[in-house]
């Protein structure tokens, strides 16, 4: 299985930025650069999916860092695990979540 992690840290050093909506394939993370998307967990990306933001239907949020986007999908993640009955769905969120805290021990690394 290739490393998107790493790919993904890349892009997060390069101006890329967390994408509160998960995956539509596999629930992973996201991260968004020129209007691409990109799954850190199964590398899906602008071939398949190209996001559109329209500026009046987006309202003005309060900025967070990567860190708390990072914590909050853990969060989201740890309760969709909660409730989650099929065993290898749990093993996808559990790898999202370890993948998750990779990206975050890199960031802290900065």
């Amino acid at each position: 299985m290739p490393d998107f992690t790493k790919k993904a840290v890349e892009m997060l050093l390069k101006g890329a930025t967390l994408v509160s909506e998960p995956c539509p394939y596999c629930k992973g993370v996201r991260i968004m650069k020129d209007g691409n998307a990109f799954c850190a967990n199964c590398g899906r990306g602008s071939e398949e999916e190209k996001i559109v933001k329209s500026e009046e239907s987006v309202p003005e949020a309060k900025e967070t860092t990567a860190t708390e986007q990072l914590d909050q999908k853990i969060r989201e993640l740890t309760e969709e695990l909660r409730h989650e009955k099929d065993h290898s769905k749990q093993q996808m969120i559990l790898r999202s979540i370890e993948e998750i805290i990779t990206i975050k021990e890199k960031l802290k690394g900065l």
